[in-house]
């Protein structure tokens, strides 16, 4: 009787890339499931595309950066490549993941780690149409749309980044399914963690601070989207939530321009959300804000509005939520609503064990959960 060999594995290839070589070039040549390492250095790529590194396959990007002694692989925009009309770079956007065409399966399994991504004007690190992916260790400075922004995306982990100086987000999740936020650092930007239009979102162990809005649990009308139905069952657990009183300096014209200073969480018409643990501290206008989404924009809502923006079925549970609303802008409109907590109506929204200006008190316009 003869015996059928196994067929033998096929084993990751590993490429290392050098200053003055181009990642883009090791990342066209891999076969899907390969490993990239890129050695500290300062990387202009000539890719002559809106991203300086384009990834349509799965593969493991991974820099060899040593934060500690001042080794850093940074990606910034190739001042030779420039738009005619603009003068500005042509490379808009960092690094970006995506199907190789519109209609391509997801890119399916993806590691991003350790790079610094800065001075893009549109996005650091970009995902669209990714499955199964991590983005860990990594930097993003001064991309001024969003830092770091997964989208129509899942199963994901965004884990020990940092990310700062966006006039957007400096994380947002946006129509993303099955994603871990953790242990990330998110600071100056009009909102440092957002979310909209996404079901099982986790998020933990965040510090988030020195933004104009700490986190923001929208409706997805701040994304100039309609409902689709696809929101909630976001997790906001033991995140660190303070000093969130930086000047708004997001473009004019858009919903995070119309965010007044000073909020720590601004849940703004989702539902079935918990916020669990956190500690939110020292935010000028308020704590933690639950608020109609068609209260704030009456003009994005029907007439006669009905229940479209109503923040429904909330949990807010043993949070500490202490010197906040004691500083609201004068100049603001809003300002005399200023408060640890500042909550209107909604239905099934709860409170519970929660220690509020450092006494353990409920909330007298909700039930406890």
């Amino acid at each position: 009787l003869g015996c059928l060999a196994a067929a033998p594995a096929v084993m990751a290839a590993s490429t290392t890339v050098g200053v003055g070589e181009s990642i883009q070039a090791a990342i066209d040549a891999a076969a899907p499931g390969d490993v990239i390492k890129v050695l500290p250095g300062d990387y202009y790529e000539p890719t002559n595309g809106s991203a300086a590194i384009r990834i349509t396959k799965p593969l493991k990007l991974i820099a060899k950066s040593v934060p500690a002694l001042g080794l850093k692989v940074r990606i910034l925009p190739n001042p030779d490549i420039i738009n005619p009309v603009t003068s500005l770079p042509v490379q808009t956007n960092g690094i970006l993941v995506e199907p190789e065409n519109d209609g391509d399966p997801d890119v399916d399994r993806l590691l991003i780690k350790g790079f610094t991504v800065e001075g893009f004007q549109n996005n650091g690190i970009w995902l669209r149409h990714v499955r199964n992916y991590k983005i860990k260790n990594n930097e993003s400075i001064d991309n001024l749309e969003n830092g770091i922004w997964p989208t129509l995306s899942a199963n994901g982990l965004v884990k020990n980044n940092i990310a700062y100086g966006s006039q957007d987000s400096a994380l947002w999740v946006e129509a993303s399914e099955n994603v871990r936020v953790i242990k990330n650092e998110l600071h100056h930007a009009p909102t440092g963690l957002e979310v909209t239009i996404s079901k099982n979102i986790l998020m933990k162990g965040n510090d988030i601070h020195n933004n104009t809005v700490g986190v923001g649990l929208y409706h997805p009308k701040a994304a100039g989207l309609p409902d689709p139905g696809l929101a909630g069952d976001w997790k906001l657990i033991a995140n660190h939530i303070y000093d969130n009183n930086e000047p708004n300096s997001a473009p004019p014209g858009s919903m995070s321009a119309e965010l007044p200073s000073g909020g720590g969480i601004l849940l703004l018409g989702v539902d079935n959300n918990l916020m669990l643990k956190n500690v939110i501290e020292n935010n000028d206008f308020y704590g933690i804000a639950m608020l109609d989404w068609c209260l704030v924009n009456p003009s994005t809502c029907p007439v006669p509005i009905g229940a479209a923006g109503v923040p429904d079925y909330n949990e807010v549970i043993r949070n500490t939520v202490t010197g906040n609303g004691l500083n609201p802008d004068p100049t603001s409109p809003y300002a005399p609503l200023a408060a640890e907590i500042l909550y209107l109506y909604g239905t099934g929204n709860c409170f519970s064990g929660n220690i509020v200006s450092g006494v353990t008190i409920p909330f007298p316009l909700a039930p406890s959960c």
